[in-house]
């Protein structure tokens, strides 16, 4: 059975098989004895995006989910790591952590911390989520997300894709009218050059 650690552009968790380019995480969410989540969707301000490449001289984890141990979650691409509310992991991804910091010309981490939580964390509140924000997607970066009709999109060369667990769909027209996922400092990194890296059916969906 799959576990619970696979996160889609609207920062929801679910439990599909397929894991995608990379991981990260939001600190300690599981119960190590049932390797179930839970109720809470974060445990620490630093939401990452991590390589899945082992770090030299790593010693391989045996399994996930472990006791005292960060909760490992997966992200089909960058770009969905992003509009999920995370940003590059500055211990095993340092030139894209730097590389992001650049284009919002931001020197500590703590503050992309403060600028992407503040706006990530009114969407995962249990009782009452806040509507996300409307938008043009025609207007936005490419490599940002926006939702219509329950559905997520990837704006990318001026059309829109479906995000889908095992990569995306068709290129679309994009609408005039939708909501945007990716936050604000995200899109704004990506606005000013910052390139995510994107999963491989998006080439092939042009």
């Amino acid at each position: 059975m799959s576990l619970q650690n696979r996160v889609d552009p609207f920062s929801r968790i679910h439990a599909v098989s397929a894991r995608g380019l990379f991981t990260g995480n939001r600190g300690i969410l599981h119960d190590p004895e049932t390797k179930s989540l839970k109720h809470a969707r974060w445990a620490s301000p630093s939401w990452v995006i991590c390589t899945l490449a082992p770090r030299k001289n790593a010693q391989k984890r045996p399994g996930l989910m472990l006791p005292g141990r960060w909760t490992e979650l997966f992200f089909l691409d960058e770009a969905v790591g992003l509009a999920a509310g995370h940003r590059p992991c500055h211990g095993c991804r340092k030139d894209a952590a730097k590389a992001f910091r650049d284009a919002l010309g931001l020197e500590r981490v703590s503050a992309l911390n403060d600028l992407i939580n503040s706006e990530m964390k009114r969407y995962l509140r249990a009782r009452s989520p806040e509507p996300r924000p409307s938008c043009d997607p025609r207007n936005l970066p490419d490599g940002a997300f926006f939702a219509l009709g329950g559905q997520a999109f990837l704006k990318w060369r001026g059309a829109g894709h479906a995000f889908g667990f095992a990569g995306y769909g068709p290129a679309q027209k994009l609408p005039a009218e939708g909501q945007r996922l990716t936050p604000a400092a995200s899109c704004a990194a990506l606005r000013a050059g910052y390139h995510p890296q994107m999963h491989p059916s998006l080439e092939c969906n042009l």
